[in-house]
């Protein structure tokens, strides 16, 4: 919590000042560093604190905000916002960029469909992916997903993925699901597309986990 976090940065302030005192830095800048995508305010701001002898450099570990998410970090976000400064939220907020797509594989019972998508291919370690749109086959563009319809659980190859009322989705129709924990969706893949917003293809990236 916010209590712990500003505890252990002021110990790694002290640390550093410490090690500063006993002349044990031997060249600069000195690097101070920590983590942690939802707390990241609260590390920048104390480490811009500490003084020492030599030039400080902070860097900041909070490598979520890279994409965001829908879920946990979505969240966490709120959180973040209501401590920083009003001039820094002139920037806006940070927006999930993240998607995974899958296909409508089969519809084995009412109220009940088949994804192409699995625990090999997604997180699902702090929650199960969230459906934000579909596009059904033929159609020009995705549409929201009702409200009430989502994910109960995966295999490693396929969710299962509850119909909200009147949501009628037909195989071979696409499902778009936002994440919940960049990073065990990263490691998940070695090339990722990157899209603009009409989900043409503008690139790739590489992940290195």
């Amino acid at each position: 919590d916010e209590i712990a976090v500003t505890g252990f940065l002021d110990r790694l302030a002290a640390v550093a000042a410490e090690i500063d005192g006993a002349g044990l830095f031997t060249a600069e800048p000195v690097l101070l560093s920590a983590g942690g995508s939802a707390y990241y305010d609260i590390v920048a701001r104390k480490l811009a604190e500490v003084r020492l002898s030599r030039p400080v450099q902070v860097v900041v570990r909070s490598g979520c905000y890279l994409t965001h998410d829908s879920g946990q970090y979505t969240r966490l976000f709120e959180h973040i916002v209501r401590r920083i400064p009003a001039d820094w939220r002139r920037h806006g907020d940070l927006v999930p960029a993240l998607e995974v797509w899958s296909m409508v594989q089969s519809r084995p019972e009412p109220g009940l469909a088949l994804l192409t998508m699995g625990k090999r291919d997604v997180s699902y370690d702090i929650e199960l992916p969230i459906p934000t749109l579909w596009r059904p086959v033929g159609a020009a563009a995705a549409r929201p997903v009702p409200a009430g319809a989502v994910l109960t659980a995966m295999n490693d190859q396929h969710a299962y993925l509850k119909l909200a009322e009147g949501f009628d989705p037909q195989v071979g129709d696409l499902v778009c699901c936002g994440i919940s924990h960049p990073c065990t969706t990263f490691d998940k893949w070695q090339v990722m597309m990157v899209v603009e917003d009409d989900y043409r293809v503008s690139g790739a990236i590489r992940t290195f986990f």
